[in-house]
């Protein structure tokens, strides 16, 4: 497949798979290969069951929340994005209790696609704004 083909649809798979976990307000397991890796910059790397686990807690303390694409960068099987998380945080999260507050922070991350799967996903989200928004952090 010539390079930009393959970029092409690298970057198919990333929005799928974020339209399938924003749909199903659950990690899209589907969208996986059997020895998916994610990475949450300054966090060890997991695999597919804890970035399930992981991404409950998000839901569940966001429920409304999603992930608009607003770039994606792709060569080959590898893709980079930047982000939005929006939502409103309506439950426990972190610890914080609800505040009822519209969460909007960005992130970055990269994504590796083997066989139309992700493989990797490596992120870094904006954590200081979320914890400020729900309240863990003072605003400065």
């Amino acid at each position: 497949m010539p390079e930009e083909s393959a970029a092409e649809a690298s970057k198919a798979v990333v929005r799928q798979y974020f339209e399938l976990l924003d749909r199903g307000r659950e990690h899209p397991v589907s969208m996986c290969t059997d020895d998916f890796k994610f990475t949450v910059f300054g966090f060890p790397t997991i695999g597919l069951q804890e970035s399930i686990d992981f991404a409950k807690i998000f839901f569940d303390g966001i429920p409304d929340l999603t992930h608009p694409l607003e770039e994606l960068i792709a060569e080959g099987n590898t893709v980079a994005f930047r982000y939005r998380y929006e939502g409103t945080h309506t439950v426990e999260l972190m610890g914080a209790p609800p505040t009822g507050n519209q969460i909007l922070y960005y992130g970055i991350g990269f994504m590796r696609v083997v066989d139309g799967k992700v493989s990797e996903f490596i992120v870094s989200p904006d954590r200081v704004t979320l914890m400020q928004q729900i309240g863990l952090l003072p605003v400065t």
